[in-house]
């Protein structure tokens, strides 16, 4: 199966992305109220990136989970990239780290250890990247 992403340069200030998602089928990027030197500053890549690798890695997280029967109280994640020189000092993205924190009843702590072992081989967009960079995983399960 091929996504197909468009973009269109709206005009100035303002990019539109047709993601072609029926829960997402659009984003807009509006910088117009944002200082060149603020704009600069957006690294609205990165974060789209960051966005990317955390939509399929929980998703893939959550459905495993769901599959073992466990009941997800709530997923939290985060995604921080950074970036570094290459050999001919090009910039690039040479890290992304995940973190993710999944609250669940301890009677559900084996389906957990289970599916965090297959996760920290990470998801289809996250094993992608590790052939481009290091990806690294944090989970932990939060039962109350």
């Amino acid at each position: 199966m091929a996504v197909n992403v468009t973009y269109d340069r709206v005009d100035g200030n303002t990019d539109l992305f047709n993601l072609g998602a029926q829960a997402l089928p659009e984003i807009r990027v509006d910088y117009s109220e944002l200082s060149a030197e603020d704009r600069n500053q957006e690294h609205m890549g990165a974060r789209l990136l960051c966005m990317a690798a955390l939509a399929c890695y929980t998703n893939t997280f959550a459905n495993s989970l769901t599959r073992k029967g466990a009941e997800i109280k709530f997923m939290r994640a985060h995604a921080t990239t950074s970036k570094d020189k290459d050999e001919v000092m090009r910039t690039k993205y040479c890290t992304l780290d995940i973190t993710v924190e999944v609250g669940l009843d301890e009677q559900f702590r084996d389906a957990f250890e289970e599916v965090k072992d297959n996760m920290l081989n990470g998801s289809l967009l996250t094993y992608s990247l590790e052939e481009a960079m290091d990806v690294d995983y944090t989970i932990t399960m939060v039962s109350e």
